[in-house]
């Protein structure tokens, strides 16, 4: 009697009905793997509550492509196969910054609606209001009667799909002006989507924290509206990017703090259908967590000139700080904390100083001022405690964490750092608990001018949580969990 109770309870509370959360993931990245490495990142994803990936992939006859890209079939082939059997989910979102006029083959319809239902009946296919979810990257170069016209061709294959693309145009535009405004002009152009997915998850080329108001004008719009899709909220760790080849294909935002802030908002302003983790493997934009991957192997990566910025900046610590915003998301519930972790992260060399090789030889890269010269920390422990961090000649810098949630705080660089490793120790009651020292210096005599941070992890590794998704994968506009929004 008193379990039945008590699951009646939950069930007043809204809190088995928990929205699902899914990384973005690169094709792109994936010409070397077996079923072997799809499954190794679907479990690894698992473990820290995301549900499923968006697999991002672009028109395989793409004229800007180096080769024929055939091979992206064959691959979304595997994964299909191994999410079906570990109760993973996929949903495609289709790259479509690849436009008709940048390739002399692009997306058609055709092609389009052969692989949505090629996968439709698939157990690893993510359903939503009975109808197969579909995203995109962009589709302002393809339009709304490109849309129309793919849900025409599905459904004389009797599959229905609920669309909700990354129009990337309109939410960036909604950062410099009303977002109301623009939303509002968006579902007059495209009345074929059904939700939208906010792909803008940093702050556009200024130095101010990124804020919900584009999401949360943009979620009303749609639902005043009455579309039916989900509103998916874009979360992001990082972004940086630097080709070597100039200005304009070179860049950072600002993103020192930018990953905690988006999860906050996600669970206590828009609490949105869906986050999508931007990303799971863009390792070339910097806002990857999953692990690095080798040089060589099926899992490897060609990155070119981009490598100089990736291998040794590891990212991994980041899905710590990510299962514990996802079981709060999901469940409302703030997670109880029962081990003692200190997330860290920080860029490898003053971002003044000249190095000898990267984008500073030949220009600038952009908003380059903007991070702070400082390793950052996010604190969860479950006694009150002491964090000490170690920066160079900055030694024995502290400050308190609580059992009231996540301590935020940082240390700047010293003047003249040189081949110094931050660490950071948990000390409580004039003890040290634990502690970890950075994989890699921090220097001002540069290699190559990197604006990728290395993340790292002072506590035990992560455990993995308990399944909290929908295991079927049908969902339609999910109760909203009854929100708690601080632990004390």
């Amino acid at each position: 009697m008193a379990a039945s109770l008590l699951f009646l309870i939950i069930l007043l509370c809204g809190l088995t009905a928990a929205a699902d959360v899914f990384a973005h993931f690169m094709v792109a990245n994936t010409y070397n793997y077996t079923q072997t490495e799809w499954k190794a990142d679907f479990v690894a994803a698992s473990e820290i509550g995301i549900d499923g990936f968006a697999l991002n992939w672009g028109p395989p006859d793409c004229s800007l492509a180096p080769n024929n890209q055939d091979w992206y079939v064959a691959r979304i082939e595997d994964a299909f196969a191994v999410a079906a059997t570990n109760e993973f989910k996929l949903i495609y979102s289709f790259d479509m910054s690849y436009t008709p006029a940048a390739c002399s083959i692009g997306w058609n319809t055709t092609f389009m609606a052969t692989m949505i239902s090629k996968y439709a009946n698939s157990p690893a296919a993510y359903i939503w209001n009975g109808d197969v979810l579909v995203s995109s990257y962009g589709g302002e170069g393809y339009g709304n009667e490109f849309f129309a016209e793919l849900k025409s061709v599905l459904a004389g294959e009797r599959v229905t799909i609920s669309l909700s693309p990354a129009l990337t145009t309109y939410s960036l535009k909604a950062q410099s002006a009303d977002p109301n405004g623009v939303a509002t002009g968006m579902l007059a152009n495209y009345t074929a989507i059904d939700g939208y997915f906010n792909w803008q998850a940093w702050p556009a080329d200024t130095d101010t924290n990124l804020t919900a108001g584009v999401d949360v004008e943009f979620q009303a719009a749609f639902e005043n509206a009455g579309r039916t899709g989900p509103y998916i909220m874009g979360v992001s760790p990082w972004q940086f990017k630097d080709f070597n080849d100039g200005y304009y294909n070179s860049w950072v935002e600002y993103s020192d703090v930018l990953f905690p802030n988006r999860w906050q908002q996600a669970i206590s302003t828009v609490q949105p259908d869906i986050v999508e983790i931007i990303t799971w493997n863009d390792f070339e934009e910097s806002h990857y967590i999953r692990d690095v991957p080798p040089v060589a192997g099926p899992a490897a990566v060609g990155f070119g000139v981009t490598g100089a910025y990736i291998y040794g900046q590891t990212h991994s610590a980041w899905r710590v700080m990510a299962q514990y915003y996802i079981s709060w998301y999901k469940t409302g519930l703030v997670p109880k904390v029962t081990e003692d972790r200190v997330v860290f992260w920080y860029r490898v060399h003053p971002k003044e100083v000249p190095c000898s090789s990267g984008t500073n030889n030949i220009g600038v890269v952009r908003n380059a001022a903007y991070p702070a010269d400082a390793v950052f920390a996010w604190a969860l422990v479950s006694e009150n405690s002491t964090i000490s961090m170690n920066v160079g000649s900055h030694q024995n810098w502290t400050f308190q964490a609580t059992v009231c949630g996540p301590t935020l705080n940082m240390v700047p660089f010293p003047k003249g750092i040189n081949n110094a490793y931050p660490s950071v120790a948990i000390q409580r009651k004039e003890e040290t608990l634990q502690a970890a020292t950075g994989a890699v210096a921090i220097t001002e005599a540069c290699a190559y001018e990197n604006y990728n941070p290395v993340v790292g992890l002072t506590g035990p590794a992560l455990t993995a949580s308990p399944k909290m998704g929908n295991g079927s994968g049908s969902r339609g506009k999910p109760k909203k969990p009854k929100l708690q929004k601080k632990a004390c």
